[in-house]
């Protein structure tokens, strides 16, 4: 499962279901990752939270992942980013999947 630690910001905005898309740069870091991965689900973090703060943690599902110009991105970046679309999954999950 990956995990991404986000500001309370786009938390929120994955919460609320506006924000559908997670952009990281392409880097050796996120390609190694991405690669690596084995499930095709996601752990969004409010931040870093403790074992007992279930509320600061979301799940997801990988619908998608491309590559696109960063500049039209959150990131607002002038090189290629991953674009990870996902969905939401509504149901509690445990952390150990």
């Amino acid at each position: 499962m990956l995990t991404f630690n986000l500001k309370k910001e786009w938390f929120e905005k994955i919460k609320s279901g506006e924000k559908t898309h997670e952009y990281r740069e392409v880097k050796p870091y996120w390609i190694k990752r991405l690669n690596n991965n084995k499930s095709s689900k996601i752990l969004f973090c409010d931040g870093y939270p403790k074992a007992d703060e279930k509320e600061k943690r979301l799940y997801a599902k990988i619908k998608h992942i491309d590559i696109v110009w960063g500049k039209d991105t959150d990131l607002k970046i002038q090189r290629s980013v991953f674009d990870i679309e996902f969905d939401l999954i509504k149901e509690v999950l445990d952390d150990g999947i």
